[in-house]
């Protein structure tokens, strides 16, 4: 079967055809901004939006590997859809170059090797690691030990990991003081956008039956309220101690044309599938949990931009934000077509018991 046979197998002729014009109109893009002297943007767009894809594909294989660790065997039937995010792994650890480079550009007169070390070495940590892992569970000879074994080394290693990219991506980005929860904020939200994606993707594809569909909603409806839970242990201290120069990290993301950003954020990821979750029976409607998931997704690759953006100053214009968008809209692409060709290839995936 060629790539783009698997390609189309695994997501369709439309999306596949969507998909690979949005990948390569992110790149002209690039070069677009870089002609205009709009690279700032661009720049912030790539990050932002690797953020959230490196992070959906780890988040989405940590799933695999939680699910391995809890001996969740009524999982069994999405187990491969989580781990088909390490499909990503290679066209992310390839964004990296980019990324770094983009960093480059957005911080101006700090050293850049320090951080791209840090980057590189994290990124690896990760990838290899949940590349070994997706390979030993899918191993025909898979010992559940031994499975569990590299299942627990890649948890460890994905805290690790996506925490270093919240530091050097996002909270050196900024000028105020850091917010020490952050990294925890956005291991969690990665992880629940990987949660989000395969439940998207199980409801889309009809693996899942009403069972299943309702224990999928019921750790979405859970996971929303932790995600919430750390939004709100970085929100509440910064109130009640009210420093200045905290409030203003948090102020700048409640004014101006980021307020209402912020607010579909919250209604995306937190209102919206809070209630359409609640109930038992909507959670066990193909269309209810595919709604919901798809509003997580796109609510936390939002979020993704109120963690960089906001703190920079970037060049404004209808031509900045056009090709910001298409950057972004750039790598979406490239994740969908790399999904593709791995739910679309033939898989002798293990159970997650």
């Amino acid at each position: 079967m060629t790539l783009q046979a698997r390609i189309t197998a695994g997501v369709g002729a439309t999306a596949a055809r969507l998909a690979l014009a949005a990948a390569v109109l992110g790149a002209l893009a690039v070069v677009a901004a870089l002609a205009f002297g709009l690279a700032p943007t661009a720049a912030a767009a790539l990050v932002a939006s690797w953020l959230f894809f490196a992070g959906l594909s780890a988040g989405s294989v940590a799933l695999a590997a939680a699910l391995r660790i809890a001996h969740g065997g009524w999982a069994r039937p999405i187990v491969p859809l989580a781990e088909a995010g390490a499909a990503f792994f290679v066209p992310a650890s390839a964004l990296l170059v980019v990324v770094i480079a983009a960093r480059a550009v957005l911080v101006h007169g700090a050293p850049v090797a320090p951080a791209a070390v840090r980057l590189v070495l994290s990124a690896a940590l990760v990838f290899a690691l949940g590349a070994r892992f997706v390979a030993t569970a899918r191993a025909p000879d898979a010992e559940p030990g031994r499975v569990r074994g590299a299942a627990v080394v890649y948890v460890l290693g994905y805290v690790v990991g996506l925490s270093v990219w919240a530091y050097d991506l996002v909270m050196a980005l900024s000028e105020g003081p850091p917010f020490t929860v952050v990294p925890a904020y956005y291991f969690l939200g990665a992880f629940l956008s990987g949660l989000a994606w395969v439940a998207l993707v199980a409801a889309l594809r009809d693996v899942s039956g009403p069972d299943l569909r309702h224990d999928l909603g019921k750790l979405l409806f859970g996971f929303i309220v932790v995600w919430s839970y750390l939004l709100w242990a970085l929100f509440l201290p910064t109130w009640y101690g009210n420093v200045p120069e905290e409030a203003a990290v948090l102020l700048r993301r409640w004014s101006g044309p980021w307020k209402p950003v912020t607010a579909a954020v919250l209604v995306a990821v937190f209102a919206w599938p809070f209630w359409l979750l609640f109930s038992e029976r909507l959670k066990r409607r193909r269309a209810t949990l595919a709604l919901g998931a798809g509003t997580i997704l796109l609510g936390l690759w939002g979020e993704r931009f109120l963690l960089v953006l906001p703190s920079l100053e970037l060049p404004g214009g209808a031509l900045a934000l056009a090709l910001g968008a298409a950057v972004a809209l750039g790598v979406a692409g490239t994740f969908v077509l790399s999904m593709g060709a791995r739910l679309g290839a033939p898989t002798s995936a293990g159970g997650a018991g």
